[in-house]
């Protein structure tokens, strides 16, 4: 079922396009942040995220917490699951109570997420200095 991405809500869990052997990889959505100037950041939580080990094989890993500007993960999603099975890892609360807290600011992702934390790291900072992320 594809729905529109406009109405992404805590609870929701995403498809993305990911890499062969990894599609039942999910974004789940949950906690939804919003500020005075209507900027939302989404709350995330990958399960069975495609990870390198270091003997070069792909293995599905939990990310407990991944902040994304809605512009951001609504250049990641495709459809939406109409009902989810999938529960937030248990490091989510943790992970959002310490990005609440942290002093530096409420920092998140504003690059789509494409299946790989390190890659999605080095796009972003490839962004923040001017310069495209090979």
């Amino acid at each position: 079922m594809t729905t529109s991405r406009a109405g992404f809500a805590a609870g929701q869990s995403w498809r993305y396009p990911t890499h062969e052997g990894f599609e039942d990889s999910r974004i789940l959505i949950g906690a939804v942040a919003s500020f005075g100037s209507g900027q939302r950041v989404l709350c995330c939580a990958v399960t069975k995220a495609p990870e390198r080990q270091p003997d070069g094989t792909i293995a599905g890993v939990e990310i407990a917490f991944l902040p994304m500007k809605e512009e951001a993960l609504a250049r990641t999603v495709t459809t939406r699951d109409e009902v989810s099975t999938a529960e937030l890892p248990g490091g989510f609360a943790d992970a959002l109570a310490a990005w609440h807290d942290d002093p530096r600011g409420l920092t998140c992702f504003t690059v789509p997420f494409e299946g790989f934390l390190d890659r999605m790291i080095a796009q972003q900072m490839a962004a923040i200095i001017g310069t495209d992320a090979a």
